[in-house]
C-alpha cells in the first residue's frame, strides 16, 4: 500500500461541535482543526492507530490542529474540523 503525505484533505471535513459528534461510520479522519476551545468527551480512533485515550476530558485550545486518525468523536464544548482522509 501506498501511503500519501499530505497536508490537507482531499475529500473535505466534517463541523464537529457539542450538538454535531461524529458517530461511528467507514469514514476515517486523519485531523482535527480546532476553532474554539474544545473538550473532547470520547474518541474512537481509527483500528490501524494507537491514540492515546489520554485526550478525553482534556481541553484543546482554539487554533490547534492536531493530526490522528479517528472515526467518532463527541465533545462536550467548543467546535472544529475533522478533515476527512
Amino acid at each position: 500500500m501506498i501511503r500519501q503525505i499530505r497536508d490537507h484533505s482531499d475529500k473535505g471535513f466534517t463541523y464537529v461541535s457539542s450538538s454535531n459528534a461524529i458517530t461511528a461510520s467507514e469514514q476515517i479522519y486523519f485531523g482535527l482543526q480546532v476553532w474554539s476551545d474544545l473538550v473532547v468527551a470520547s474518541i474512537t480512533f481509527a483500528d490501524d492507530y494507537t491514540g492515546d485515550q489520554d485526550i478525553v476530558g482534556k481541553t484543546l485550545p482554539a487554533g490547534l490542529y492536531r493530526p490522528m486518525r479517528f472515526k467518532a468523536i463527541t465533545i462536550t464544548s467548543g467546535d472544529g474540523a475533522a478533515e476527512m482522509l
